[in-house]
Formats: C-alpha cells, structure tokens, sequence
C-alpha cells in the first residue's frame, strides 16, 4: 500500500466543537446552539473584553470569565451576536469566579444565532482547554503534512510514469473525488477523465462562462463558482505569463472541496505549470534545430552526407519523396475588405508567427509524420514525406485534416496551404518551395478550398516551372516586362488591363466590369497594349503568347521572393 493510502485512512484532520465536549473529558457542556457544533476550531482565545474580535482570527472558541455578565445580561446577548457577527465558532463560559449562572437571554440569543455556548465547570481552568486544542492542531498540522508530502509524491510520480497531462488529471480526479477536465485558454477539452456523476456538457458550459464573467471582473487566477448547486474549481496553468491552460474540478452535488481537495489542485497546478514550460522550451529548441537544418538545406550549406544524417535524425529518408508546404493564416471572411487583404494578411500572419509556427509543429508532431519547419515574415515552410505523399487524393486529405487541426488550436484562425509536387531531389528544394508558393497564392486569390497542390494547377504551370530562370526572364520581359515600363514611364495602367484580360478569359465586357471603365477606354488600353508589344489579342497565338508571359512572371516573382 502506498504511503498516501496509508495517510488517508489516519485520524481526522479538523477539531470541530462536538468533539472539544464529548471527547476531551474537561466535563464541558454545550448549553445552547447546539446546530453550530460541527463547526471546526482554528484557535483559542482567552480575554473579557467586550469585543475582543479585532485579536482574534475567524473560526476562533472565545473563553470568558464574563465579569459583567450577571450585573448586564444583555452584555451576553451582544457578545453572542458580535461573535456570529465574525464568524467566529463558539463562546465557553466559566463558571464561577464571576458567573454563577448563564442568564437565559444569553442562551436565547446563543440559540437564535447558532452559535455553542459552552459551559466551562468551576474544576476545569482554562489552560487545559487551549492545551487540548493545541495539541489536537499540532496533531492534525502533522496529519495534513503527512498528506500533503504523500499526495505531492504520487502525483509527480503520475506525471513522471505517464509522461502526459492528461494521466496526472486523470488521477487527480480519483484522488480528490471530482470530474476533472484539463481545457485550453478558449474552454477546449485537451485531457482529462470523462464526466462522470451528471456533469454534462451544458453544465461545463455554464460553469465556463460563469468563470469568464468573474475573470472579467479582475478576479485571481484560482476561482470557485456554484453551478446548479455543485461546486466547480478553476485554476489557471501559466506559461510566460499568459494563461495557456485551466484546470477544472467538478464536485458532485452537496458536496464542498475541502482543504486537502484544495492543497492537491495547488500543486497539482504548479506540476502542470512547471510541465507547460519545460515543453514550451524543449519545443522551442526542437523548432530552431528543424529551422536551421531548413535553412541549411534551402541555401545548400554542408555537405551531402552532413544533411542526409540530420534529415535521418528528424525521421526523414534522404532518398524517400517528399513535398514541401507554404501555410499562412488568413483573416476571418468578414474583415477582408476590397484592396486590404494583402495587407491584413501580412499583419496578422506577423502577429501569430510564433504561435503560427508552435501550431503547425504541434499538430505534425501530433500525426507521426517526420517533418522540418520554419517561419519567418508570416509564412511557414514545412518539408516533409505527408501521408500518402504519391497519391494526390491522399496527401490532400491528410492536409486538410492537418489545416483544420492547427486552425482549431489556433482560436479558429483561417489556415491555408500550398503544396509543392512530390520530390526527392535535395538539390531541386528551392525549387519546390517556389512551387508550395505558387500554389499557395493561387488559394488566397481564389478563396476556395484551404489547401491546393501544385498538382492540381495545370499543365501550362508544370511546363513553366521546369523551365530554367533565364528562358523565363526571356518569356516574361517579351510582354509583361515592356507594359512595366511603359506603366512605370507613364503612370498607365497597361499591365493590370492585360492581366485582367487572362483571366476573365479574353471577355471586353467582364473585364471593364472589373476594371469598372467604359469598353471604349478598354478598346483604345488593348489597342496600345497590341502596338507596344506587337501581338494580336484577338487571335489565338497572340493570346497565348501574352498568357504565357504574365504566368512566366508569376514563377519568376515566386523563385525569386
């Protein structure tokens, strides 16, 4: 049996009233209000002051002489009322120097009040009465110790074998006799046990807003609420000063969290704190040694044989196919007005690049997929072989799973992926990073599905990007880069005329609708555009020719980006 086993079954650990007179033999006698005298004694106070409160501690036995009692019994009454007043548990009376009887006024108020009056015998000084509750407090402050140093083994002992969270929460809540749950900043489930005794999902629900209102009232990170007349504990998890997580203690109806039940959820408290942060460090590490072998890989430093063993430490076969990932978090649907998006996006990918990054390798860690990562200026680049990495409707399946997963951590945040084509050239990395970028800007502009594979944007595409950056600078400079400097040199708007042109598929009419001019000042913009760079739109070679241009310039922008 274990330690803490054997701590629980040893004696009580709290001196109520009832026990002071029934087992202390001082021959005391509880001569009115009898229903206060399950209340527990915190300490002892001797004096006859007529309001000796201002020296004494809540839960405190007054014990008097009452020298003025017999001569202004309505001294006692006031002194009753003022003890219930501040909370303190009971009044002992000596009989005799003083007081040969206690008047019945006092006894009427001791009844009306609740509060024990006690009846202390002429034989029983009252040294022995704070020796026995002394005594008794010395024996139950070693009891608690005992408890408190067996309890703070086990549970590091939990969280040592089971290496999660979620095991020490789980045993918590077997220890202290409630539903524990385990729930991120935003009231999501992360671990626990599952409710038992009538917790439902309404009543955690309930207990949770009822904890957001008293935390926006500026109340300290430990709170009890009453919900439906159970009692609900919450205590704050920190990590670098921001609450990342809270524990929750359900109690079954009628019952109250005690003061073992309390001292268990504050170390258990400070264990899950100690083991936040220690993972937010380790994690920390983790996502620098993956930024930098990223990094390495990217702009060819070291050797072959260096990258294959670091690749090989991360999980990742050198030899074995792989893809490469572009993420960003876009704003809510709502809030990208007409002409801000870029620069809203842009902002608040920056705002929650850490966290970004933190998501993104959580939930691959999460999936067993071997990856490296990196962030910078809003974006995350993962490299990584995926799920089903060959096949396209498998790969794209685990993306999405993966998007909706770090979006969800992510206080519901708009996630989207690029994905490059399946490689398992080193060499060709930059490459597929311009490929994850392509794709990906094709998702913010087409705001459709969150993730597209580079797979999925065509063939003119694929034959584009395996051409090499010179024969691109020579399609792209052709059309888009003289319309550039004409635009650059006039302050026209020629090239956003042609682009609009591809894709509303060569329509005049849709695309002065977008452009939101009249068609003739569309006509005489086409008519320039056709002098400047001699093709003719209204056949299908020179369409062609201005396409493959503009799209030639969109792989180089990316490569080069």
């Amino acid at each position: 049996m274990r330690e803490y086993e054997v701590a629980e079954q040893s004696v009580g650990d709290a001196l109520t009233i009832r026990e002071l007179v029934e087992q202390s033999d001082l021959e005391l006698e509880v001569v009115a209000g009898r229903g206060g005298v399950g209340r527990v004694i915190e300490a002892v106070y001797i004096g006859d002051l007529d309001d000796p409160t201002p020296w004494m501690v809540q839960g405190s036995l007054l014990l008097t002489t009452a020298p003025r009692l017999e001569a202004d019994p309505e001294s006692g009454v006031r002194l009753v009322r003022l003890l219930k007043e501040k909370r303190m548990v009971g009044v002992g009376v000596a009989i005799m120097p003083h007081v040969r009887e206690i008047p019945g006024v006092m006894l009427d108020a001791a009844e009306e009040e609740g509060l024990p009056l006690i009846k202390v015998p002429e034989g029983t000084p009252f040294r022995r009465v704070t020796s026995y509750v002394f005594n008794a407090h010395a024996s139950r402050d070693m009891h608690r110790l005992r408890r408190s140093v067996a309890l703070q083994k086990h549970l590091l002992e939990v969280l040592l074998a089971e290496q999660t969270p979620s095991g020490l929460v789980r045993r918590l809540g077997e220890l202290i006799e409630a539903d524990m749950l385990l729930l991120d900043g935003n009231g999501a489930l992360v671990g626990g046990a599952a409710p038992q005794g009538g917790t439902s999902e309404s009543l955690i629900e309930e207990a949770w807003a009822e904890y957001r209102r008293i935390l926006r009232a500026g109340v300290p990170r430990s709170v009890i609420v009453d919900v439906r007349g159970r009692q609900i504990a919450f205590r704050e998890i920190l990590a670098h000063g921001r609450t990342e997580q809270v524990l929750m203690a359900i109690y079954p109806e009628g019952s109250l969290i005690s003061e073992f039940a309390d001292a268990a959820l504050s170390f258990a408290q400070r264990l899950l704190e100690v083991e936040l942060v220690t993972g937010h460090n380790a994690g920390m590490v983790r996502r620098r040694t993956r930024a930098g072998l990223l990094d390495m890989l990217l702009h060819s430093r070291g050797t072959p044989a260096e990258l294959a063993e670091r690749l090989l430490y991360h999980g990742i076969e050198p030899r074995e196919p792989w893809r490469v990932l572009a993420l960003m978090v876009l704003p809510p649907v709502a809030e990208a007005g007409e002409g801000g998006v870029a620069a809203r996006d842009a902002e608040i990918a920056e705002a929650v690049a850490d966290e970004f990054l933190a998501t993104v390798d959580h939930v691959f860690e999460e999936s067993g997929v071997p990856f490296v990562s990196r962030g910078a200026h809003g974006e995350v680049l993962v490299l990584s072989p995926l799920v089903g990495n060959e096949d396209v409707a498998a790969a794209r399946a685990f993306l999405l799973d993966a998007v909706s997963a770090a979006g969800g951590r992510l206080r519901g945040a708009r996630i989207v992926a690029g994905v490059s084509a399946s490689s398992s050239a080193l060499d060709g990395l930059p490459r597929a990073v311009g490929q994850a970028r392509l794709a990906l800007r094709h998702v913010v502009s087409r705001g459709e599905a969150p993730v597209m594979l580079f797979d999925d944007l065509g063939v003119r595409y694929k034959a584009l990007d395996s051409l090499p950056d010179d024969v691109l600078r020579e399609l792209r400079d052709g059309v888009v880069g003289r319309l550039a400097a004409t635009d650059e040199g006039h302050g026209s708007e020629l090239l956003p005329t042609l682009e609009a042109y591809l894709s509303t598929g060569f329509s005049a009419g849709d695309t002065a609708a977008t452009l939101f001019v009249h068609r003739n000042t569309l006509r005489k913009r086409l008519a320039r555009i056709e002098a400047i760079t001699g093709l003719g739109l209204a056949t299908s070679g020179g369409q062609a020719e201005a396409y493959l241009s503009v799209r030639a310039a969109e792989v180089l922008a990316i490569r080069e980006g």
